[in-house]
Formats: structure tokens, sequence, C-alpha cells
């Protein structure tokens, strides 16, 4: 029973383990914020506005823009010195 365990247990944890590093890469990548969805549960539970966009989707691309140019005006300063 035990030598049928062991290697399930194995797969199960280097799935797990696969998963979030390539959500990891994918974060790295992408540079987006986690997010929820805006009809998810909070909706469900009868809270009618997004907390995090305010029912505004192009906050959270707006906020994005604004960080990524904020960075790029850091890295030219870090240059420049």
């Amino acid at each position: 029973m035990l030598s049928q365990l062991l290697p399930m247990l194995a797969i199960t944890f280097t799935v797990f383990i696969l998963f979030f590093v390539f959500m990891g890469i994918g974060y790295m990548v992408k540079k987006k914020p986690l997010r929820g969805s805006c009809g998810g549960v909070a909706k469900l539970m009868g809270d009618e506005n997004c907390s995090f966009c305010g029912n505004d989707p192009n906050k959270c691309d707006s906020i994005i823009a604004e960080q990524q140019e904020n960075a790029l005006k850091a890295a030219q300063l870090g240059k420049s010195v």
C-alpha cells in the first residue's frame, strides 16, 4: 500500500510545485497585479461594487501604465547619475 501511495504523493507535489513556478514566471513576464474578478464571489454575496477596480475595467490598465512610466523615469535617472 505504501509503495503505491508514495509515487502518487510525489506526482501530486510535483504538479503543485510546477503550477506555482509557472504562475511566478507568468507574473514576472507580464508584470500585472494579481486580482480577482469583478463578477465573482463578492457579487454573489451582495457586494455590488468591485473593491479593486470600482467597476471600471480600464482602471487596472491605467495603473499599470502609470507604474511602467514611473519605472522608466527611475531607470533613466539611475543611468544618468
